[in-house]
């Protein structure tokens, strides 16, 4: 990023103008103004345009304007307005060589996101409101002034200025906070009250990068990478995971996904996975986005890629049948033929479904009190490594493995001489 060159934004209002004049006593580096024109107002755009050239002709700066003819409906207009102004900015930007971009952003404008993103139901990442600095080089050197000490200013100074009228319209929300909410709370607490959600915003965003350096730490030391089976991208020690403050917990989740894997699950998400990690059963999962799930595996959670063309496949060689009065002989009989099982159909937990074998997996077998490693029971069985893993396993709705063709056949579901209806499970490659 260069040094010598600062690009401000300057729209032509108080805030903005009283930013360039700043910017004009104090900075050392090349000052390169950017204006855009949405064009949305007429004439009084050309007028705000009009005044920002003005005021770089008398300072000698540089100046770049963008203008937008047309910026669609009134829905959604601050959003596309943003993303266009920074758009244009970033280009700016890059065109000089990566310039720091000033903006404009008071500490009024800071408690009014503070309130928006807290009645939102913002975490602590959103209530710790506009940062002064980004790492895309955004600086916002008057995030700590106030509105009204900038107009006293700007008055004594008789530095001119443009009003934009459309931000006195309270259907925006951010307006809605301004002219409505914030006045209401001033009434009641007094003025201290907005210097009380300013000092919150900034004890939040001590407490974010606290958080993110405690989650960066644990990641680095308890975060393994997956081994013994390509689907796996990494592991978490349930227990050592569980210790945690539930803050840190679900940072520790949100970087770890982001991080490794590109996802970006939402608060209910990133608190279900959380649960599940925390109380779920041993073999509970949760789909976390573009094809990935948060997987239990005993004292293991692991996030693993979700085989769902190679499940569909070896689901569609499994075939199904009830039948009544099934007894424990003719059970082990049709169960001799090698290609099928016979389970208490009332006792299933379904709906079943079948998935390829993966390293950690269990089952619980017949005359056992616990449950066995299903990796220990292929080497007895002496399959060879290479043709352990991604073989079928049939399973119930909550993932208990039932069956595996070939291999053996869990003691859930048993049929028993009290069993009425019988479910014939065979499998064909």
């Amino acid at each position: 990023m260069t040094r010598n060159v600062i690009i401000a934004a300057v729209s032509g209002g108080p805030d903005s103008i009283y930013l360039l004049e700043g910017l004009v006593r104090r900075e050392k580096r090349k000052i390169v103004v950017g204006h855009v024109n949405h064009g949305t107002r007429g004439p009084e755009s050309e007028k705000d345009q009009a005044l920002v050239e003005h005021l770089t002709k008398k300072y000698g700066l540089e100046t770049r304007i963008c203008r937008i003819e047309k910026c669609g409906s009134r829905k959604g207009f601050e959003d596309r307005a943003r993303r266009a102004r920074h758009g244009f900015l970033k280009g700016l930007s890059a065109g000089y060589g990566g310039a720091a971009v000033a903006m404009a952003h008071t500490a009024d404008d800071q408690i009014e996101t503070v309130l928006m993103r807290f009645l939102e139901g913002a975490g602590i990442a959103g209530l710790k409101g506009i940062p002064r600095e980004t790492e895309d080089g955004i600086v916002r050197p008057i995030l700590g002034e106030w509105k009204e000490d900038i107009l006293k200013y700007l008055k004594r100074k008789r530095i001119p200025y443009r009003l934009d009228r459309s931000n006195l319209d309270t259907r925006f929300e951010r307006n809605w906070i301004r002219h409505v909410l914030v006045p209401l709370l001033v009434e009641r607490y007094g003025k201290q009250v907005k210097k009380r959600i300013f000092t919150l915003g900034e004890r939040f965003r001590e407490i974010d990068g606290y958080l993110e350096n405690e989650a960066n730490r644990w990641i680095r030391r308890n975060v393994k990478k997956g081994s013994g089976e390509p689907s796996v991208e990494f592991m978490i020690n349930r227990k050592t995971y569980s210790i945690m403050p539930s803050l840190l917990r679900v940072r520790i989740l949100q970087k770890a996904c982001f991080e490794k894997l590109g996802l970006a699950p939402n608060e209910r998400l990133l608190e279900a996975m959380d649960r599940s990690i925390l109380t779920g059963k041993p073999s509970g999962r949760i789909k976390a986005g573009k094809g990935w799930e948060l997987v239990n595996r005993y004292e293991e959670a692991r996030l693993v890629k979700a085989e769902s063309k190679a499940a569909d496949a070896l689901a569609g060689g499994l075939r199904t049948e009830e039948r009544r009065n099934v007894t424990p002989a003719v059970a082990k009989r049709i169960a001799g033929r090698g290609n099928a099982e016979v389970f208490d159909a009332e006792r299933l937990r379904l709906p079943l479904r079948v998935r390829p074998l993966r390293y950690g997996d269990r089952i619980l077998p017949f005359g056992q009190e616990g449950e066995k490693k299903l990796k220990e029971v292929l080497i007895d069985r002496k399959i060879p490594r290479e043709e352990r893993w991604g073989r079928p396993a049939v399973c119930d709705s909550e993932g208990t493995i039932l069956w595996v063709p070939g291999v053996i056949r869990s003691a859930h579901a048993a049929v028993t001489a009290d069993t009425r209806y019988a479910k014939i499970l065979s499998y064909f490659k």
